[in-house]
């Protein structure tokens, strides 16, 4: 019976990965644990290769083809993490991101807007949930590297972004930037919101404490519940209706990319958030996307990188338990390997969560440069300047 027992804890209990604490160490003190190095490896190689394929996604599942720009953009938000952690690993993350923004910009991440007739421009009004990660792309990069080959376009679509809030702020219907005609996500204008923060930090603008205090304050006013005070997950402009459900991934993501803005209201929402949607059991934990539904893959993955954001050892510790067996496997020493056959899409996300080191440590980080920009004119710029419609493919 000892001996059952011993086999079977063996079998369940998650073994020979990294101390949870490690991940939360400051910088300065904190190291790439070897986990994230083969994740960091796996991520940088998918790119590098990528780089010379023109619009090819070789190995990535066309089923998801959707979610293809989330992918993309959520492994670009570890490039800054993993500079600030490592100086051995700094320029390959911020050549990581120059790679990614490249692969962000093909036709086939952005091409559904025009081929589901939603419009024949793909950025300038609407389409927040491609444009606003973009931007974020542009700003971090520019950020963190002072280097302005994206200085224009990302000045481009700023002023595309602003424009539309400043239009909706006088129609008076809703604030901020649709996703889709006539559909509003608070998750999707906390990418946009940010990255207006970042503009502001490059440029001396005043975005953050404007048109972003608009969008702030009706997500609060009109798209939150009454009972927790959760964000709700889509807003109808025609109806003036709010997708009442209560969503696990919605809020995950919301909070933490708004925390910039506002760290009291959602730090005290974090604390609400984690007693209503996630779920222990023993070493591992899982979040459910709504409160009558099981284990969500997605409401986990942000999950997890909403109790990195937080700092939440304990639940971040479970989720990657979670993770980390269930999805991993280890082919070597320094290759972690997602299972599943869109390891394209998910293993940056994943490695995002563990390097995350907070927005707000990045925001206040020197980066090595004191560059003075100055706002680029951008008045003889359309749409096309910034996104290119021919796909190039790569001879055979």
């Amino acid at each position: 019976m000892g001996i059952v027992l011993l086999i079977t804890i063996y079998c369940i209990y998650p073994f020979g990965l990294p101390k949870a604490e490690n991940y939360f160490k400051p910088v300065g003190q904190r190291e790439l644990q070897t986990d994230e190095i083969g994740q960091f490896n796996y991520v940088y190689n998918t790119y590098e290769i990528m780089d010379i394929t023109g619009d090819e996604f070789f190995g990535w599942d066309v089923s998801e083809q959707l979610r293809w720009r989330y992918g993309i953009a959520f492994s670009s938000y570890a490039m800054p993490s993993i500079a600030m952690i490592s100086e051995k690993h700094a320029d390959r993350a911020k050549h990581a991101m120059y790679l990614m923004i490249k692969k962000m910009k093909s036709v086939k991440v952005w091409g559904d807007w025009i081929e589901y007739g939603m419009g024949d421009d793909p950025i300038s009004e609407g389409n927040v949930m491609y444009k606003g990660h973009l931007n974020l792309m542009y700003g971090l990069y520019q950020f963190i590297t002072g280097d302005e080959e994206y200085s224009g376009e990302y000045t481009w679509l700023t002023n595309k972004i602003i424009d539309e809030m400043r239009r909706h702020h006088a129609e008076g219907k809703h604030e901020g930037a649709d996703c889709e005609p006539g559909r509003y996500f608070a998750q999707c204008n906390s990418i946009s919101l940010l990255s207006l923060l970042i503009y502001d930090k490059l440029y001396g603008t005043t975005y953050a404490d404007v048109e972003a205090r608009w969008s702030l304050d009706f997500i609060k006013n009109k798209m939150t519940d009454e009972e927790y005070g959760f964000y709700l997950k889509m807003y109808n402009t025609k109806h003036e209706f709010c997708n009442p459900l209560l969503s696990g991934y919605t809020n995950a993501w919301t909070m933490t990319f708004l925390r910039a803005y506002e760290p009291a209201y959602n730090e005290e929402l974090y604390e609400i958030w984690k007693n209503y949607f996630t779920r222990e059991i023993g070493p591992y934990a899982y979040v459910k996307e709504d409160g009558e539904a099981g284990p969500s893959p997605l409401a986990t993955l942000t999950g997890f990188l909403a109790a990195k954001e937080f700092g939440d050892v304990r639940l971040f510790r479970k989720l990657r338990n979670s993770m980390d067996r269930e999805l991993y496997q280890k082919e070597s020493a320094n290759h972690y390997v997602y299972r599943n056959i869109n390891n394209p899409i998910y293993n940056g996300p994943i490695l995002w969560t563990k390097v995350h080191v907070g927005w707000q440590n990045i925001l206040e980080h020197d980066w090595g440069h004191d560059k003075h920009f100055n706002i680029p004119d951008v008045s003889h710029m359309v749409w096309t300047d910034v996104l290119d419609q021919k796909i190039m493919i790569m001879n055979e």
